[in-house]
């Protein structure tokens, strides 16, 4: 949750998501099927008290999801557990979801694991393989589901022949619990009652700790299975005292997977208002449109726009990129993802890249796509985890929801970059593969933060700062200065800044540091005691950080002004990959602070940081070529620049492009399309651009200002006569649309 550069008094918003959850939006998804099995009366050892109860609770859970088929058998010897087995792999084949959830008494073997039947008596080592079930042949039983394989074995509990058994081959080890797997089929979990090589407890009620949580998580509606997994795996490690921990095993790819696809409403804050907003300043739209403005996918822009179409800014930029897909397919053989790929072929956003390679699977631009997204991964051979696992998840995890430079030359992700789904399906595989790695569990925070999850996000911090992670415990700060999902409390926020700070962690430094810069919330504005702050984490290469020292000796805030030192605090924020920064070393050069005017260096910078997304750098190139500023005057190169800008969310540049269209510079002239720019910039907070329209309406064409009181009128804010004429009902009603906005 980056936000010390922007810093805005934001109220905590209320929206109510519904959700209906299917795969991309299919209507009808493909079959889920189960097979259950409890087997609890033994023959020739103890029975077991909970398999029948377990089965039925599952049975429920399932069933109650929606689930298209649940069989169920209890105490089935070999002949018929091999059936069962049988029997479901045929009802498994193209199915889309294919879980086997076993409970009863299980045994590992020279590193194999085993199901006992009912009818084992196991009186030598020999007889394991002819008597018990390998658990291989569960596997085999999924092969043919689609999307999800899911074996779930509640059957970590102790060897009851362990002892009795009579050793043929002294190196044949029987040992306790069941053995760690490595899955090789796609899209396979296994999970474990309790962790390889340790045992599982049956608990004191009806049914063991480990089904009880599986019955009131697994088939959450909304929910994805890894994300479940870990709920599971904390409610048994918070109820059994630590005593059992259950384990997942294997990976799937990257698209999340519901177990439950029914309808469901989630009412992620509580306090007030309308507009789908979040802390962070992004609308439920904005966060959206990141997710989709990077595709030539006509259909994705269509669901937007079912979805978004009371926001007018984004339902205007959907629009236009909508029109203009359409006329590239009649005008042009370019197929969608070359389009695409124009957008992105620089791009430093890993999110973007990777939903461009799910949608263009057969593109000749996916090896291009994948090496930039390799460039933006923890570099090989660094050390990402603290418990010394490194995984592919984790670093799926670091690449979409990495806090920013937290570790040498990684430049993590922005918080209005996340993206949310792909981020909360790779971070809580890595979790569930990892769930001693407190980073990773901090940044499974951070997905479920960036999604409006706020309830889960300060679950999930709260786990990550209590077992050290000080990035945590900051982004629970931040939640309670912005009264994120309640009241704000900034005396709370900032002891939990201060305590972060003190640990040395860079992040709650520069947090801290913003806090007395702004003198926000009542805190005592110290512009002494912030430079100190900032300069602790920038010595610890926090880009953030030393962009803002540069800021300090630019506007001489606690400081002489010297451009020159604010110059060198700059390039040092831009070379570990800042945005702020490179925009702010184009501002220097292009205004001669601190160096020479030169404005080849300022487009230059500008580039840089219009290359990593920075809107305001876009809509700046925009201005230089729509002015002819160190550049020969070009407005088709300015509207380019401008759309682009305008398209990541610049009002600015909204502005501009509504002069273009109105003078006809660089496209045609255009009253309709200008009008619509310049009420999407004024609903988009340009201060600029209202003042113009409120002050000099003459700056503007005729044919304009009829269009803007037509505007006006068809969105119920003015009702008087399209003259052109910016009389008072005009002023009244173009006041009314700026606070729309």
């Amino acid at each position: 949750m980056l936000r010390l550069l922007a810093p805005r008094h934001l109220r905590t918003a209320f929206f109510c998501l519904s959700v209906l959850v299917c795969q991309y939006g299919v209507a009808e998804a493909a079959a889920r099927v189960a097979l259950l099995i409890g087997n609890e009366k033994y023959e020739a050892t103890s029975q077991l008290n909970n398999p029948a109860n377990d089965v039925e609770l599952m049975k429920t859970a399932f069933e109650q999801a929606g689930f298209d088929s649940v069989t169920t058998v209890h105490d089935v010897d070999r002949a018929a557990m091999v059936r069962a087995l049988r029997d479901f792999e045929d009802v498994a084949t193209g199915a889309e979801v294919a879980i086997i959830y076993y409970s009863g008494h299980g045994m590992e073997m020279n590193g194999e694991n085993y199901l006992l039947p009912v009818d084992v008596t196991l009186k030598s080592d020999k007889d394991v393989e002819d008597e018990a079930v390998p658990l291989e042949r569960a596997q085999r039983s999924l092969e043919g589901a689609t999307r999800l394989k899911l074996v779930i074995l509640d059957a970590c509990r102790n060897n009851p022949f362990e002892q009795s058994m009579s050793r043929s081959i002294s190196t044949r080890a029987v040992s306790r619990g069941l053995a760690r797997v490595e899955p090789e089929s796609a899209d396979l979990l296994i999970a474990f009652a309790s962790k390889a090589g340790t045992v599982a407890m049956d608990g004191e009620g009806k049914n063991s700790p480990f089904a009880t949580a599986l019955a009131k998580y697994l088939t959450e509606p909304g929910v994805d299975v890894r994300i479940a997994l870990g709920k599971v795996r904390d409610e048994v490690v918070n109820v059994t005292n630590r005593g059992q921990e259950p384990f997942v095993y294997g990976s799937l790819g990257g698209a999340q997977i519901f177990l439950n696809i029914k309808e469901i409403n989630i009412n992620v804050t509580t306090n007030g208002g309308a507009q789908e907003v979040s802390p962070n300043g992004q609308s439920a739209a904005a966060a959206d449109w990141q997710n989709i403005r990077d595709l030539a996918d006509k259909e994705l822009i269509e669901v937007f726009l079912q979805k978004h179409s009371g926001d007018p800014v984004y339902k205007m930029l959907a629009e236009k990129k909508l029109k203009l897909l359409t006329e590239a397919e009649q005008t042009t053989s370019v197929s969608p993802d070359e389009i695409a790929w124009e957008a992105l072929k620089q791009s430093t956003d890993a999110a973007a890249l990777t939903r461009f390679i799910e949608r263009y699977p057969d593109s000749s631009h996916k090896a291009e796509a994948e090496t930039q997204i390799a460039a933006l991964e923890p570099k090989k051979g660094l050390n990402i985890s603290e418990t010394g696992k490194d995984t592919q998840a984790s670093r799926d995890c670091y690449l979409l929801a990495g806090e920013p430079q937290s570790m040498p030359g990684f430049l993590g992700v922005n918080f209005l970059k996340i993206d949310s789904e792909r981020a909360l399906t790779a971070c809580a595989q890595a979790v569930n593969e990892n769930p001693d790695d407190m980073m990773l569990v901090n940044m499974l925070g951070r997905a479920y933060d960036a999604g409006r999850n706020y309830a889960e996000a300060r679950r999930t911090y709260q786990k990550a700062a209590d077992g050290g992670n000080m990035y945590a415990l900051t982004n629970l700060a931040w939640f309670s200065i912005y009264g994120t999902d309640g009241a704000v409390d900034i005396d709370a926020g900032k002891a939990m800044f201060e305590q972060a700070a003190k640990a040395g962690n860079p992040y709650a430094q520069a947090s801290l540091g913003w806090l007395y810069r702004e003198g926000y919330g009542g805190v005592a504005q110290e512009f002494a005691q912030s430079k100190e702050l900032y300069e602790a984490s920038a010595a610890q290469g926090y880009a953030n950080a030393m962009a803002t020292l540069g800021w300090f000796y630019r506007e001489a805030k606690g400081v002489p002004q010297d451009y020159a030192a604010s110059l060198k605090w700059y390039i040092k924020a831009a070379d570990g990959g800042d945005a702020n920064a490179m925009s702010s070393l184009g501002w220097a050069y292009q205004n001669g602070l601190g160096t020479d005017q030169d404005y080849t260096q300022a487009k230059a910078w500008y580039e840089k940081a219009a290359n990593v997304g920075d809107a305001y750098s876009m809509a700046l190139l925009g201005w230089f070529y729509d002015v002819g500023n160190g550049v020969p005057q070009d407005y088709e190169q300015a509207r380019n620049w401008y759309e682009m800008a305008a398209n990541a969310g610049s009002a600015y540049a909204m502005g501009g492009l509504s002069r273009l269209y109105d003078f006809g510079l660089g496209t045609k002239p255009d009253p309709k399309e200008a009008v619509r720019w310049a009420a999407a910039s004024i609903e988009g907070g340009d201060q600029g651009k209202l003042d113009e329209v409120r002050t000099k309406p003459d700056n503007f064409t005729p044919e304009f200002r009829r269009e803007f009181q037509a505007l006006l009128k068809e969105r119920g804010f003015y009702s008087g006569p399209t003259d052109g004429d910016f009389g008072a009902s005009t002023q009244t009603a173009i006041d009314r649309l700026a606070q729309r906005g």
